[in-house]
């Protein structure tokens, strides 16, 4: 990549349904519209399950090599597993394209600034 590409920045938030025990505390409304407002990001997405097969399909369609995509949703290790298949298919490298934030067990407040922290390490 040359000097006159810019690394974009994306944001891809899994839900987890709203369902996960470990996402009780997280407001997704208010934490979406903080990270629009206060964030430097190009686009942000919501989504319920990037790890099932319409997240799949929905990711071998947007992923793209000039983006950086941070993913707060569940444990690193997990979204590691679960996403792995969505990058293979758009051919795009999760090492140098993806930055995993757990959002799992953590309140409204700290997802942001542990999202916050994830865009700020993106050169």
């Amino acid at each position: 990549m040359d000097n006159k590409t810019k690394t974009k920045k994306a944001i891809l938030m899994c839900t987890c349904s709203f369902a996960c025990p470990s996402m009780k505390d997280i407001n997704f409304g208010e934490l979406a519209e903080r990270i629009r407002l206060e964030l430097p990001h190009d686009y942000m997405l919501l989504h319920p399950r990037l790890c099932e097969e319409n997240g799949e399909n929905l990711l071998a369609d947007l992923l793209k090599d000039n983006v950086t995509y941070v993913t707060p949703a569940c444990k690193e290790e997990k979204q590691k597993k679960l996403l792995r298949d969505g990058f293979q298919r758009a051919g795009v490298n999760m090492n140098s394209n993806w930055k995993p934030v757990s959002i799992s067990f953590k309140n409204t407040e700290t997802a942001f600034n542990d999202i916050k922290k994830a865009l700020e390490e993106i050169k």
